[in-house]
Protein backbone atom coordinates (compact mmCIF):
# COMPACT_ATOMS: atom_id res chain seq x y z
CA UNK A 1 0.00 0.00 0.00
CA UNK A 2 1.75 3.21 -0.98
CA UNK A 3 1.59 5.95 1.75
CA UNK A 4 0.31 9.10 1.38
CA UNK A 5 3.44 10.85 2.52
CA UNK A 6 5.59 8.05 3.32
CA UNK A 7 7.00 7.13 6.61
CA UNK A 8 8.47 9.72 8.79
CA UNK A 9 11.49 10.40 6.47
CA UNK A 10 15.03 10.33 8.57
CA UNK A 11 16.59 13.45 7.13
CA UNK A 12 19.49 12.76 9.05
CA UNK A 13 19.92 9.79 7.14
CA UNK A 14 23.34 9.51 4.92
CA UNK A 15 25.03 7.09 2.59
CA UNK A 16 29.00 7.45 3.27
CA UNK A 17 31.24 5.38 1.27
CA UNK A 18 33.67 2.77 2.64
CA UNK A 19 37.11 4.60 3.42
CA UNK A 20 39.79 3.48 0.30
CA UNK A 21 42.85 1.50 1.24
CA UNK A 22 44.60 4.72 2.40
CA UNK A 23 41.94 5.33 4.76
CA UNK A 24 42.73 1.66 6.45
CA UNK A 25 46.36 2.43 6.19
CA UNK A 26 45.82 5.96 7.98
CA UNK A 27 44.09 4.49 10.79
CA UNK A 28 46.92 2.08 11.40
CA UNK A 29 49.41 4.41 11.76
CA UNK A 30 47.33 6.45 14.01
CA UNK A 31 46.94 3.32 15.99
CA UNK A 32 50.72 2.06 16.06
CA UNK A 33 51.41 6.24 16.57
CA UNK A 34 49.35 5.98 19.79
CA UNK A 35 50.75 2.53 20.72
CA UNK A 36 54.39 3.59 20.51
CA UNK A 37 53.50 6.48 22.72
CA UNK A 38 52.55 4.69 25.56
CA UNK A 39 48.92 6.00 25.72
CA UNK A 40 47.27 2.93 25.48
CA UNK A 41 47.21 -0.56 24.84
CA UNK A 42 50.44 -2.39 26.00
CA UNK A 43 49.27 -4.66 27.85
CA UNK A 44 46.13 -5.67 25.11
CA UNK A 45 47.08 -3.95 21.60
CA UNK A 46 44.57 -6.58 19.92
CA UNK A 47 41.63 -4.41 22.02
CA UNK A 48 42.56 -1.44 22.00
CA UNK A 49 42.86 -1.67 18.42
CA UNK A 50 39.36 -2.89 17.94
CA UNK A 51 38.30 -0.46 19.92
CA UNK A 52 40.28 2.44 18.29
CA UNK A 53 38.39 1.51 14.96
CA UNK A 54 35.24 0.84 16.26
CA UNK A 55 36.03 4.78 16.98
CA UNK A 56 36.57 5.38 13.38
CA UNK A 57 33.50 3.65 11.95
CA UNK A 58 31.26 5.70 13.76
CA UNK A 59 32.79 9.09 12.13
CA UNK A 60 33.18 10.06 8.65
CA UNK A 61 36.49 9.21 7.08
CA UNK A 62 37.23 12.75 6.44
CA UNK A 63 37.60 12.98 10.49
CA UNK A 64 40.56 10.60 9.64
CA UNK A 65 42.17 12.87 7.43
CA UNK A 66 41.84 15.78 9.82
CA UNK A 67 43.27 14.45 12.63
CA UNK A 68 45.95 12.87 11.16
CA UNK A 69 48.84 11.09 12.50
CA UNK A 70 50.53 14.52 13.70
CA UNK A 71 47.18 14.44 16.03
CA UNK A 72 46.84 10.93 17.06
CA UNK A 73 45.99 12.19 20.53
CA UNK A 74 43.47 13.68 20.22
CA UNK A 75 41.48 10.68 19.01
CA UNK A 76 41.35 9.34 22.41
CA UNK A 77 40.05 12.74 23.84
CA UNK A 78 36.93 12.64 21.50
CA UNK A 79 36.23 9.12 21.68
CA UNK A 80 36.14 9.91 25.80
CA UNK A 81 34.23 12.68 24.99
CA UNK A 82 31.63 10.73 22.63
CA UNK A 83 31.31 7.86 25.50
CA UNK A 84 31.02 10.72 27.89
CA UNK A 85 27.68 12.31 26.42
CA UNK A 86 26.03 8.56 25.12
CA UNK A 87 26.64 7.63 29.05
CA UNK A 88 24.98 10.39 30.56
CA UNK A 89 22.44 11.71 27.33
CA UNK A 90 23.33 15.59 27.74
CA UNK A 91 25.87 17.70 25.99
CA UNK A 92 29.27 17.36 26.66
CA UNK A 93 31.68 20.52 26.54
CA UNK A 94 35.57 20.38 26.60
CA UNK A 95 38.04 23.12 26.13
CA UNK A 96 41.88 23.24 26.20
CA UNK A 97 44.39 26.27 25.11
CA UNK A 98 46.30 25.62 21.93
CA UNK A 99 48.83 28.28 21.34
CA UNK A 100 49.29 32.14 20.88
CA UNK A 101 49.39 33.72 17.74
CA UNK A 102 50.92 36.67 16.28
CA UNK A 103 47.68 38.00 13.58
CA UNK A 104 49.63 39.63 10.54
CA UNK A 105 46.99 42.63 9.01
CA UNK A 106 46.54 43.35 5.80
CA UNK A 107 43.97 46.12 4.71
CA UNK A 108 42.32 46.47 7.88
CA UNK A 109 41.68 42.40 7.61
CA UNK A 110 43.32 39.48 8.96
CA UNK A 111 43.57 36.56 6.23
CA UNK A 112 44.55 33.27 6.51
CA UNK A 113 47.89 31.72 5.31
CA UNK A 114 46.51 29.21 2.63
CA UNK A 115 50.01 27.35 3.35
CA UNK A 116 48.92 26.40 6.47
CA UNK A 117 46.98 23.52 6.69
CA UNK A 118 44.72 24.45 9.22
CA UNK A 119 42.88 27.17 7.30
CA UNK A 120 42.07 24.61 4.29
CA UNK A 121 38.23 24.10 3.73
CA UNK A 122 36.01 20.88 3.16
CA UNK A 123 32.54 19.78 3.22
CA UNK A 124 32.54 18.93 6.78
CA UNK A 125 34.38 22.37 7.65
CA UNK A 126 32.44 25.48 8.76
CA UNK A 127 34.83 28.94 8.80
CA UNK A 128 32.48 32.03 9.60
CA UNK A 129 34.59 34.28 7.84
CA UNK A 130 33.12 33.40 4.74
CA UNK A 131 29.42 33.49 5.75
CA UNK A 132 29.07 36.95 7.33
CA UNK A 133 30.63 39.93 6.55
CA UNK A 134 32.81 38.98 3.89
CA UNK A 135 34.69 41.52 1.63
CA UNK A 136 35.88 41.24 -1.95
CA UNK A 137 38.61 38.93 -0.72
CA UNK A 138 35.95 35.68 0.68
CA UNK A 139 37.37 36.59 4.22
CA UNK A 140 35.87 38.59 6.88
CA UNK A 141 37.20 42.22 7.40
CA UNK A 142 38.50 42.28 10.93
CA UNK A 143 39.34 45.51 13.04
CA UNK A 144 43.04 45.90 12.99
CA UNK A 145 44.55 43.82 15.99
CA UNK A 146 47.70 45.27 17.78
CA UNK A 147 51.00 43.25 17.70
CA UNK A 148 50.26 41.34 20.75
CA UNK A 149 49.40 38.06 20.04
CA UNK A 150 45.99 36.03 20.87
CA UNK A 151 45.35 33.30 22.29
CA UNK A 152 43.31 30.13 20.09
CA UNK A 153 41.87 27.46 22.47
CA UNK A 154 39.68 24.38 21.08
CA UNK A 155 36.06 24.00 21.89
CA UNK A 156 35.15 20.28 21.76
CA UNK A 157 31.55 19.43 21.90
CA UNK A 158 29.01 16.35 21.76
CA UNK A 159 25.55 15.89 21.90
CA UNK A 160 22.89 14.25 20.01
CA UNK A 161 22.67 15.12 16.58
CA UNK A 162 19.45 17.59 15.74
CA UNK A 163 18.39 19.93 13.01
CA UNK A 164 20.08 23.44 13.72
CA UNK A 165 22.92 22.58 15.72
CA UNK A 166 25.37 24.29 13.76
CA UNK A 167 23.22 27.72 14.29
CA UNK A 168 23.02 27.29 17.46
CA UNK A 169 26.15 26.24 18.69
CA UNK A 170 28.02 29.41 16.73
CA UNK A 171 25.61 32.25 18.46
CA UNK A 172 26.01 30.65 21.37
CA UNK A 173 29.68 30.79 21.26
CA UNK A 174 29.24 34.16 19.67
CA UNK A 175 27.24 35.51 22.89
CA UNK A 176 30.33 34.11 25.28
CA UNK A 177 32.63 36.29 23.35
CA UNK A 178 34.61 33.64 21.25
CA UNK A 179 35.12 34.16 17.59
CA UNK A 180 35.39 30.98 15.62
CA UNK A 181 38.14 30.77 13.22
CA UNK A 182 37.68 27.21 12.44
CA UNK A 183 35.29 24.47 13.11
CA UNK A 184 35.06 21.02 12.03
CA UNK A 185 31.50 19.12 12.74
CA UNK A 186 31.03 15.13 12.18
CA UNK A 187 28.19 13.33 12.45
CA UNK A 188 27.91 9.76 13.99
CA UNK A 189 26.66 6.28 12.64
CA UNK A 190 24.72 5.93 16.08
CA UNK A 191 22.89 9.73 15.91
CA UNK A 192 25.59 11.74 17.88
CA UNK A 193 27.73 14.68 16.64
CA UNK A 194 31.07 15.82 17.49
CA UNK A 195 31.87 19.09 16.64
CA UNK A 196 35.51 20.84 17.04
CA UNK A 197 36.28 24.85 17.09
CA UNK A 198 38.85 26.31 17.18
CA UNK A 199 38.55 30.55 18.70
CA UNK A 200 40.31 33.11 20.09
CA UNK A 201 38.63 35.79 22.56
CA UNK A 202 39.43 34.10 25.54
CA UNK A 203 41.66 35.97 27.19
CA UNK A 204 43.73 33.71 29.99
CA UNK A 205 45.44 29.97 29.22
CA UNK A 206 42.85 28.49 31.42
CA UNK A 207 39.95 26.59 30.79
CA UNK A 208 37.77 26.21 33.72
CA UNK A 209 36.03 29.39 33.63
CA UNK A 210 35.40 29.46 29.38
CA UNK A 211 33.41 26.10 30.07
CA UNK A 212 31.68 27.74 32.86
CA UNK A 213 30.84 30.68 31.09
CA UNK A 214 29.62 28.64 27.89
CA UNK A 215 27.33 26.48 30.34
CA UNK A 216 25.87 29.36 31.84
CA UNK A 217 25.10 31.31 28.74
CA UNK A 218 23.82 27.80 27.20
CA UNK A 219 21.51 27.68 30.41
CA UNK A 220 20.35 31.32 30.33
CA UNK A 221 19.51 30.54 26.64
CA UNK A 222 17.64 27.60 27.30
CA UNK A 223 15.69 29.19 30.11
CA UNK A 224 14.56 32.10 28.31
CA UNK A 225 13.99 30.32 25.24
CA UNK A 226 11.70 27.73 26.64
CA UNK A 227 9.60 30.50 28.89
CA UNK A 228 9.62 32.78 24.93
CA UNK A 229 7.95 29.18 23.12
CA UNK A 230 5.91 28.50 25.93
CA UNK A 231 4.28 31.67 26.20
CA UNK A 232 4.52 32.40 22.26
CA UNK A 233 3.29 28.77 21.53
CA UNK A 234 0.11 29.29 24.14
CA UNK A 235 -1.30 32.25 22.32
CA UNK A 236 -0.75 31.33 18.61
CA UNK A 237 -2.42 28.01 19.66
CA UNK A 238 -5.27 30.23 20.93
CA UNK A 239 -5.53 32.18 17.79
CA UNK A 240 -5.15 29.20 15.20
CA UNK A 241 -7.41 27.56 17.12
CA UNK A 242 -10.28 30.01 16.67
CA UNK A 243 -9.44 30.91 12.62
CA UNK A 244 -9.69 27.19 12.07
CA UNK A 245 -12.33 26.07 13.77
CA UNK A 246 -14.52 23.31 12.33
CA UNK A 247 -14.57 22.81 8.83
CA UNK A 248 -17.41 21.17 7.60
CA UNK A 249 -16.45 17.75 8.52
CA UNK A 250 -19.54 15.38 10.46
CA UNK A 251 -17.13 13.06 12.22
CA UNK A 252 -20.08 10.34 12.37
CA UNK A 253 -19.89 10.30 8.15
CA UNK A 254 -15.94 9.67 8.30
CA UNK A 255 -14.25 6.18 8.54
CA UNK A 256 -11.04 5.37 9.24
CA UNK A 257 -8.90 2.11 8.00
CA UNK A 258 -5.46 1.42 8.41
CA UNK A 259 -2.81 3.68 9.23
CA UNK A 260 -0.49 4.59 5.85
CA UNK A 261 2.10 6.99 7.90
CA UNK A 262 3.18 8.53 10.67
CA UNK A 263 5.24 12.23 11.31
CA UNK A 264 7.12 13.88 14.00
CA UNK A 265 3.91 14.85 15.57
CA UNK A 266 0.65 13.23 13.67
CA UNK A 267 -0.59 10.11 12.00
CA UNK A 268 -1.88 9.43 9.16
CA UNK A 269 -4.79 7.04 8.01
CA UNK A 270 -6.67 6.22 4.92
CA UNK A 271 -10.23 6.13 4.96
CA UNK A 272 -13.79 7.66 3.41
CA UNK A 273 -15.96 10.57 3.49
CA UNK A 274 -19.25 11.18 1.97
CA UNK A 275 -18.24 8.42 -0.88
CA UNK A 276 -14.59 9.88 -1.15
CA UNK A 277 -11.47 8.02 -0.77
CA UNK A 278 -9.15 10.43 1.99
CA UNK A 279 -6.63 10.72 3.95
CA UNK A 280 -6.95 11.86 7.66
CA UNK A 281 -4.17 12.97 9.80
CA UNK A 282 -4.28 13.11 13.18
CA UNK A 283 -2.46 14.88 16.43
CA UNK A 284 -1.11 13.19 18.70
CA UNK A 285 -2.18 13.96 21.77
CA UNK A 286 1.24 14.17 23.16
CA UNK A 287 1.43 17.07 20.44
CA UNK A 288 -1.06 19.38 22.22
CA UNK A 289 -0.19 22.73 23.30
CA UNK A 290 3.47 22.40 21.83
CA UNK A 291 4.79 24.10 18.94
CA UNK A 292 3.62 21.07 16.70
CA UNK A 293 0.32 21.72 17.54
CA UNK A 294 1.16 25.37 15.96
CA UNK A 295 2.18 23.45 13.01
CA UNK A 296 -0.54 21.23 12.61
CA UNK A 297 -3.23 24.14 13.07
CA UNK A 298 -0.95 26.43 10.65
CA UNK A 299 -1.03 23.27 8.01
CA UNK A 300 -4.82 23.42 8.18
CA UNK A 301 -5.39 27.08 7.91
CA UNK A 302 -3.41 27.10 4.88
CA UNK A 303 -5.10 24.18 3.37
CA UNK A 304 -8.45 25.76 4.08
CA UNK A 305 -7.69 28.75 2.05
CA UNK A 306 -6.00 27.24 -1.06
CA UNK A 307 -7.50 25.64 -4.21
CA UNK A 308 -5.51 24.68 -6.64
CA UNK A 309 -5.11 21.59 -9.42
CA UNK A 310 -1.51 21.12 -8.03
CA UNK A 311 -2.73 21.44 -4.49
CA UNK A 312 -3.19 18.54 -2.06
CA UNK A 313 -7.28 19.15 -1.97
CA UNK A 314 -8.95 19.77 1.64
CA UNK A 315 -12.33 18.70 2.99
CA UNK A 316 -12.15 19.93 6.28
CA UNK A 317 -11.18 19.49 9.83
CA UNK A 318 -12.79 17.80 12.86
CA UNK A 319 -11.56 18.94 16.39
CA UNK A 320 -12.52 18.39 20.36
CA UNK A 321 -14.11 14.94 19.37
CA UNK A 322 -13.07 12.83 22.04
CA UNK A 323 -10.15 14.98 22.22
CA UNK A 324 -8.85 13.72 18.90
CA UNK A 325 -8.08 16.77 16.22
CA UNK A 326 -7.94 15.82 12.74
CA UNK A 327 -7.33 17.28 9.31
CA UNK A 328 -9.42 15.80 6.68
CA UNK A 329 -7.94 15.52 2.56
CA UNK A 330 -7.90 14.04 -0.47
CA UNK A 331 -5.78 10.86 -0.47
CA UNK A 332 -3.29 10.14 -2.88
CA UNK A 333 -2.88 6.62 -3.80
CA UNK A 334 0.96 6.82 -5.72
CA UNK A 335 2.58 8.03 -2.77
CA UNK A 336 5.23 10.60 -2.22
CA UNK A 337 7.75 11.91 -5.00
CA UNK A 338 10.84 11.11 -2.70
CA UNK A 339 9.53 7.44 -2.69
CA UNK A 340 8.64 7.20 -6.48
CA UNK A 341 11.75 8.63 -7.32
CA UNK A 342 14.30 6.58 -5.54
CA UNK A 343 12.42 3.29 -6.41
CA UNK A 344 13.50 3.64 -10.20
CA UNK A 345 15.76 1.47 -11.90
CA UNK A 346 16.13 3.55 -14.65
CA UNK A 347 16.27 7.47 -15.13
CA UNK A 348 12.81 9.53 -15.72
CA UNK A 349 12.12 10.17 -19.61
CA UNK A 350 12.53 14.11 -20.07
CA UNK A 351 9.17 14.54 -20.82
CA UNK A 352 7.63 13.16 -17.29
CA UNK A 353 10.58 15.15 -15.91
CA UNK A 354 9.00 18.01 -17.46
CA UNK A 355 5.18 17.06 -16.74
CA UNK A 356 6.13 16.28 -13.13
CA UNK A 357 8.35 19.51 -12.53
CA UNK A 358 5.49 22.08 -14.39
CA UNK A 359 2.67 20.59 -12.38
CA UNK A 360 5.18 21.54 -9.15
CA UNK A 361 5.99 24.97 -10.78
CA UNK A 362 2.31 25.93 -11.15
CA UNK A 363 1.25 24.60 -7.71
CA UNK A 364 3.98 26.82 -6.18
CA UNK A 365 3.65 30.04 -8.62
CA UNK A 366 -0.36 29.66 -7.05
CA UNK A 367 1.01 29.86 -3.68
CA UNK A 368 3.56 32.79 -4.14
CA UNK A 369 0.48 34.63 -6.14
CA UNK A 370 -1.85 34.44 -2.74
CA UNK A 371 1.44 35.23 -0.59
CA UNK A 372 2.13 31.96 0.72
CA UNK A 373 5.75 30.81 1.16
CA UNK A 374 5.96 27.31 1.89
CA UNK A 375 9.53 27.20 3.72
CA UNK A 376 9.52 23.27 3.45
CA UNK A 377 9.39 22.25 -0.49
CA UNK A 378 11.07 18.79 -0.99
CA UNK A 379 9.81 15.67 -2.99
CA UNK A 380 8.14 14.06 0.08
CA UNK A 381 5.83 16.67 0.55
CA UNK A 382 5.19 16.25 -3.26
CA UNK A 383 2.52 14.04 -3.54
CA UNK A 384 1.24 11.72 -6.54
CA UNK A 385 -2.26 10.63 -7.64
CA UNK A 386 -3.88 9.17 -10.71
CA UNK A 387 -2.60 9.83 -14.11
CA UNK A 388 0.86 11.07 -13.09
CA UNK A 389 -1.06 14.23 -11.43
CA UNK A 390 1.16 15.93 -8.40
CA UNK A 391 0.07 18.17 -5.60
CA UNK A 392 1.96 19.89 -3.17
CA UNK A 393 1.36 19.11 0.36
CA UNK A 394 3.63 19.51 4.12
CA UNK A 395 2.18 22.99 5.02
CA UNK A 396 3.66 22.81 8.49
CA UNK A 397 5.52 25.64 8.61
CA UNK A 398 4.25 27.30 5.32
CA UNK A 399 3.68 31.20 6.18
CA UNK A 400 1.95 34.27 4.61
CA UNK A 401 3.88 36.96 3.46
CA UNK A 402 3.84 38.99 0.57
CA UNK A 403 6.71 38.36 -2.15
CA UNK A 404 8.50 41.50 -1.06
CA UNK A 405 8.09 40.68 2.49
CA UNK A 406 11.31 39.75 4.83
CA UNK A 407 11.32 36.40 7.03
CA UNK A 408 14.90 35.79 9.29
CA UNK A 409 13.76 32.17 11.18
CA UNK A 410 15.56 29.41 9.91
CA UNK A 411 13.10 26.48 8.72
CA UNK A 412 12.42 24.17 6.36
CA UNK A 413 14.68 20.56 5.64
CA UNK A 414 18.26 21.13 5.68
CA UNK A 415 19.11 19.01 2.15
CA UNK A 416 16.44 21.44 0.43
CA UNK A 417 17.12 24.79 2.76
CA UNK A 418 18.21 27.75 0.56
CA UNK A 419 21.74 29.40 1.65
CA UNK A 420 20.26 32.58 3.21
CA UNK A 421 17.64 30.68 5.74
CA UNK A 422 21.13 28.90 6.96
CA UNK A 423 22.89 31.97 7.29
CA UNK A 424 19.71 33.45 9.24
CA UNK A 425 19.63 36.63 6.79
CA UNK A 426 16.11 37.93 5.63
CA UNK A 427 15.05 35.94 3.27
CA UNK A 428 11.38 35.66 1.17
CA UNK A 429 9.48 33.09 -2.12
CA UNK A 430 12.89 32.83 -3.61
CA UNK A 431 13.86 30.21 -0.78
CA UNK A 432 11.16 28.13 -2.39
CA UNK A 433 12.81 28.83 -5.58
CA UNK A 434 16.15 27.28 -4.45
CA UNK A 435 14.45 24.38 -2.67
CA UNK A 436 12.43 23.85 -6.25
CA UNK A 437 15.82 23.57 -7.75
CA UNK A 438 17.15 20.72 -5.70
CA UNK A 439 14.02 18.99 -6.06
CA UNK A 440 14.31 19.27 -10.37
CA UNK A 441 18.08 18.12 -9.87
CA UNK A 442 16.07 14.65 -7.95
CA UNK A 443 14.13 14.71 -10.83
CA UNK A 444 16.80 14.47 -13.56
CA UNK A 445 19.33 12.29 -11.35
CA UNK A 446 16.91 10.25 -9.11
CA UNK A 447 19.78 10.53 -6.62
CA UNK A 448 19.09 11.89 -2.59
CA UNK A 449 20.46 15.70 -2.13
CA UNK A 450 24.30 15.11 -0.69
CA UNK A 451 23.83 11.20 -0.22
CA UNK A 452 27.37 11.22 1.14
CA UNK A 453 26.82 13.58 3.76
CA UNK A 454 24.36 14.05 7.04
CA UNK A 455 22.47 17.25 7.20
CA UNK A 456 24.81 19.13 9.19
CA UNK A 457 27.46 18.63 6.67
CA UNK A 458 24.81 19.21 3.92
CA UNK A 459 24.22 22.64 5.62
CA UNK A 460 27.85 23.60 5.71
CA UNK A 461 28.86 23.12 2.10
CA UNK A 462 25.64 24.76 1.03
CA UNK A 463 26.96 27.93 3.49
CA UNK A 464 30.14 27.65 2.01
CA UNK A 465 28.52 27.54 -1.75
CA UNK A 466 28.90 23.89 -2.64
CA UNK A 467 26.43 22.75 -5.31
CA UNK A 468 25.31 19.16 -6.39
CA UNK A 469 27.17 18.04 -9.58
CA UNK A 470 24.36 18.04 -13.23
CA UNK A 471 25.20 15.32 -14.99
CA UNK A 472 26.19 16.04 -18.71
CA UNK A 473 23.59 14.09 -19.89
CA UNK A 474 21.01 16.10 -18.29
CA UNK A 475 19.12 18.06 -20.81
CA UNK A 476 20.91 21.63 -21.13
CA UNK A 477 17.77 23.66 -20.87
CA UNK A 478 17.07 21.83 -17.44
CA UNK A 479 20.93 22.30 -16.11
CA UNK A 480 20.73 25.82 -16.59
CA UNK A 481 17.16 26.10 -14.93
CA UNK A 482 18.91 23.92 -12.17
CA UNK A 483 21.73 26.06 -12.13
CA UNK A 484 19.73 29.48 -11.83
CA UNK A 485 16.74 28.56 -9.34
CA UNK A 486 20.00 27.03 -6.77
CA UNK A 487 21.91 30.71 -7.49
CA UNK A 488 23.42 32.06 -4.31
CA UNK A 489 21.80 35.52 -5.34
CA UNK A 490 18.02 35.02 -4.83
CA UNK A 491 17.30 38.13 -6.83
CA UNK A 492 19.43 36.19 -9.84
CA UNK A 493 16.68 33.06 -9.58
CA UNK A 494 13.45 33.28 -11.26
CA UNK A 495 10.01 33.49 -10.39
CA UNK A 496 7.99 30.43 -10.85
CA UNK A 497 6.31 31.67 -13.77
CA UNK A 498 9.07 32.13 -15.40
CA UNK A 499 10.39 28.51 -14.62
CA UNK A 500 6.73 27.62 -16.03
CA UNK A 501 7.66 29.34 -19.12
CA UNK A 502 11.04 27.80 -19.58
CA UNK A 503 10.05 24.44 -18.95
CA UNK A 504 7.41 24.61 -21.09
CA UNK A 505 9.53 25.82 -24.15
CA UNK A 506 11.74 23.04 -23.29
CA UNK A 507 8.63 20.35 -23.70
CA UNK A 508 8.06 21.55 -27.20
CA UNK A 509 11.39 21.40 -28.21
CA UNK A 510 11.49 17.66 -26.90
Amino acid sequence: MPSQIGKEWEEGAGVSSSPPSVHHDLRHRIFECLLAAGKQGKSDPSSFRDMLYAHFDKLPYRYLIDIGVHRAEDVLLHRRVLDEVADGNRPVFKARFLEYIQVQTSRGGTYPDSNDPTQSLSLEDLTLEKIHGADHTGYMSSPLRDSEPILLHEIIFSSFDKPKLLTRLSALLSEVGLNIREAHVYSTTDYFCLALFVVDGWETEETDTLIMAIKDTLARKNGAQSKSASTSSSGKILELRQQVGDCGIDWSMLTMTEKIAYGSYADLYRGTYSGYDVCIMILRITAYNSPSEVNFLQQALILRRVNHENILKFYGTCTGHLKCSGIVTEYMPGGNLYEFLHNQNDVLSVLLVLKIAIQISKGMEYLHQNSIIHRDLKTPNVLLGYNQVVKIAGFGVAEHGNQDGQMTAETGTYRWMAPEIINHKPYDHKADVFSFGIVLWELVTLKVPYDDMMPLQAALAVRQGFRLEIPPSVHPGLSGLVELCWDEDPDARPVFAEIIGRLEEISRQV
